[in-house]
């Protein structure tokens, strides 16, 4: 086993513990990633050999990384996956250019004899001049109808250039008042949210700034609730590494993937949100 092999093996383990950690199983990744669970299988046990291009098991591990809060290993993995790729990929030389021209092309070949050309030339030479004495002392031939000495030369018909007319431009029609006063209506402002997603069983206790309490009971996993808030909320949470809380609509993740008993956070209205220690 080489000692990649054995980086991502450990490597896997060590997402074994902090999934665990999170109290979630491989289906509870399957269901949030869309994962298939072989992949899952295989990145917690180091085994990539049915595994497409390494493009996407980054991609892989990068989402399942981001769920459970471990991007802290992040750097490593995609380390000792880029060395995996660095060592099997092969450089591939381009095949020698040959310059060199075959020798003894013409070998063996003799160079054509222009003589027999020659003497057919002379021939239709002498032929073409003993007809043409023939027509003219016996035939009557006109010359200057053969070569046109008197034919008067062709003047060129004078060229007209085509003026085209400018094309139209056709003003766009004004718009009227009403439709400029409902194009620079401003659009509404979303108000601020605080949502809870139970990923397993969990038990919450929620109140506003002045103490009363707006929800008290567990909520079942795969569940969720929801408010819209005006004012800070104050969230006691039984089990904050089975919740799961959007605020404002952003997605904040898993509220505290280590945590072993319950908590209690403040979230604002602008977006904000603490741990409360006392």
């Amino acid at each position: 086993m080489t000692e990649r092999e054995d980086a991502l093996k450990e490597l896997g383990r060590i997402l074994t513990e902090r999934r665990e950690q999170a109290g979630m199983t491989l289906d509870d990744v399957y269901d949030r990633t869309k994962i298939r669970l072989e992949y899952l299988s295989g990145i917690e046990a180091g085994d990539y050999t049915n595994f497409p291009e390494v493009v996407y098991v980054k991609g892989f591990i990068r989402t399942y990384l981001k769920l459970i809060n471990a991007e802290d290993l992040k750097d490593e993995f995609m380390a000792r996956l880029d060395q995996s790729n660095a060592r099997t990929t092969k450089k591939h030389e381009p095949a020698p250019v040959v310059t060199s021209t075959p020798a003894n092309l013409t070998e063996g070949f003799k160079p054509a004899s222009h003589f027999w050309l020659f003497v057919a030339l002379i021939a239709a030479l002498v032929g073409t001049g003993i007809y043409v004495w023939y027509a003219f002392s016996y035939g009557g031939l006109d010359l200057s109808k053969v070569f046109n000495f008197n034919k008067p030369a062709v003047e060129p018909e004078p060229i007209i250039a085509e003026v085209e007319e400018p094309p139209v431009v056709e003003e766009p029609a004004p718009v009227s008042e009403d439709k400029q006063v409902a194009q620079e209506e401003p659009k509404p402002e979303i108000k601020p949210s605080f949502e809870i997603r139970a990923v397993n069983d969990v038990w919450v206790q929620i109140s506003f700034a002045d103490g009363t309490p707006t929800f008290t009971g567990t909520i079942k996993r795969g569940n969720s609730r929801a408010w819209n808030i005006s004012a800070p909320v104050r969230a006691l949470i039984g089990r904050p590494s089975a919740t799961q809380v959007i605020l404002n609509g952003k997605d904040l993740g898993i509220v505290n993937p280590r945590a072993k008993k319950g908590e209690t956070y403040i979230y604002n209205p602008d977006g904000t949100y603490q741990l409360r220690t006392q």
